[in-house]
């Protein structure tokens, strides 16, 4: 039975509705904006900049006014910028015109000037440097314009410049502008449409492809390919998906082998015990100490196994927390080491011990004895044809290093990686260990993780493993 992956409760809006809405709204405020400015402020707009460019050609006249060139250089100005100008020498508080450069017929300074405004443009010179106002027209007739003077003095003749241009009315430019704007609008609003439409279809489409190869993920298909197009993010998420894809395979793989290779591990020892219980109860003179010691032994063996993995469950879920005591870790060694006696005996196994002192560290003791009695039992199960396990300590810059050395076929490097995995073997078939259950390496990966401690191994064909690992050397308490 397949399970789907389930729905979201929530509705979520499409990506692309999404990226229509916001460009709609980006357009409306767009086009908002340019209502505001060309309809409402157009006039205040038109005039600020009136005023700015006749403040800035009263002050390059100014600055002219010594030039030999003056006189041409101002009616070149005049006509270039549509602006009436008149240039008074003062003298004796009495104005005289002593230049005229006019663009227009009529105007405020060409034929209604008079002492008053004079007056009034050399006063507001004379306090702000350059002065301008503003004059509405009377009547209908006329339009609305503005004045501009400043005052200079050249060869210690004092001159009042002053500058007038009208204001031409905006009204039919306005309505000029709002018609544009309708059409403006429409138009904006279809491009925004239809360019919404191709950037969302050309954005969700990688993102629409990766969810169906999702979904065929979900449903335990791990042959896929996520395809993240020709943007960055997309691409990036892609290649984390392949990744993950690639990585669930794996797990996967290893979980069908790690049942299986535990099925054989159970199936072997419940064999045995079935096998040897009904012999001693269907065949007269069987029930002997020696069928009774292997029941006893199958049966210690499925409690190792069952207790392995209770234990790598709890380090690898988190609910094995640390009890960290100092404690001599070369006496656990010694204390391991006694376990293997009966393989000494029995089929002729060397342990060798190399430390030359007692050192201490401070660690989770029992953790770091599974770790021990799992190297030294990885080994024993490795060791070759000299049956030898060498076990050594060497201190190095306060901290003690622990190697387990056999003389075994040793592991391709290719394969280096994947032995702390649970029941990987180096080998291409899963054979029954001579000690332990197989899930030695990973419990002893887990519990030194958990101890934040350095470990590895190091490996040549035909010349055995050795693996290590690292804890800072403790004072004795």
């Amino acid at each position: 039975m397949t399970h789907k992956p389930e729905k979201s409760a929530a509705p979520k809006s499409r990506m692309q509705r999404k990226i229509l809405t916001y460009m709609i709204i980006f357009a409306a405020i767009i086009l908002s904006i340019m209502w505001v400015l060309q309809t409402i402020f157009l006039d205040d707009i038109y005039r600020s900049i009136k005023e700015n460019q006749i403040k800035n050609d009263t002050i390059l006249i100014s600055r002219l006014a010594s030039d030999k060139n003056f006189e041409a250089e101002v009616y070149e100005l005049a006509t270039r910028q549509n602006t009436c100008i008149t240039v008074y020498k003062i003298e004796d508080g009495l104005g005289k015109a002593v230049l005229n450069a006019h663009s227009q017929a009529h105007c405020l300074i060409h034929s209604a000037i008079n002492d008053n405004l004079i007056s009034t443009v050399y006063a507001g010179a004379k306090e702000n440097g350059v002065y301008a106002y503003l004059v509405e027209a009377e009547n209908k007739n006329f339009t609305d314009s503005i004045i501009c003077s400043t005052i200079t003095t050249v060869e210690k003749t004092e001159l009042l410049i002053i500058l007038n241009t009208e204001i031409q009315p905006v009204n039919a430019t306005v309505t000029t502008l709002r018609y544009l704007l309708i059409w403006i609008t429409a138009l904006l609003i279809v491009v925004t449409v239809v360019m919404s439409y191709l950037i969302s279809k050309n954005i969700t489409r990688p993102v629409a492809n990766m969810n169906e190869e999702a979904k065929r993920l979900a449903l335990g298909n791990y042959d896929v390919d996520f395809d993240g197009g020709e943007f960055l993010e997309t691409s990036e998420l892609a290649g984390t998906l392949n990744y993950a894809a690639g990585e669930l395979s794996k797990l996967d793989t290893m979980q069908k082998e790690l049942i299986a290779n535990i099925s054989h591990d159970l199936r072997t020892p419940l064999t045995m015990i079935s096998g040897y219980s009904e012999v001693m109860r269907d065949i007269p003179g069987e029930m002997t100490p020696e069928n009774i010691q292997v029941i006893i032994d199958e049966t210690a063996r499925l409690s190792s196994l069952v207790s392995d993995m209770l234990d790598l469950s709890r380090i690898t879920g988190g609910q094995r927390k640390l009890n960290k005591t100092i404690f001599s870790i070369t006496e656990c060694v010694s204390t391991t080491l006694e376990r293997y006696n009966h393989l000494k005996e029995r089929d002729g196994y060397q342990f060798i011990f190399d430390c030359n002192e007692n050192y201490y560290v401070e660690a989770d003791e029992i953790l770091i004895l599974q770790v021990i009695y799992n190297l030294i039992n990885n080994a024993v199960n490795y060791a070759g044809d000299d049956k030898t396990v060498t076990v050594e300590i060497a201190e190095k810059n306060g901290v003690c290093r622990l190697s387990v050395k056999d003389n075994g076929e040793g592991i391709p490097p290719e394969k280096l990686p994947l032995i702390w995995d649970r029941y990987y073997k180096a080998s291409d078939f899963h054979r029954r260990a001579i000690k332990g259950t197989g899930l030695g390496l990973s419990i002893v990966k887990n519990a030194l993780i958990l101890h934040g401690a350095p470990f590895g191994v190091t490996s040549t064909l035909g010349c055995g493993s050795t693996f290590w690992f690292e804890l800072k050397i403790a004072e004795k308490e």
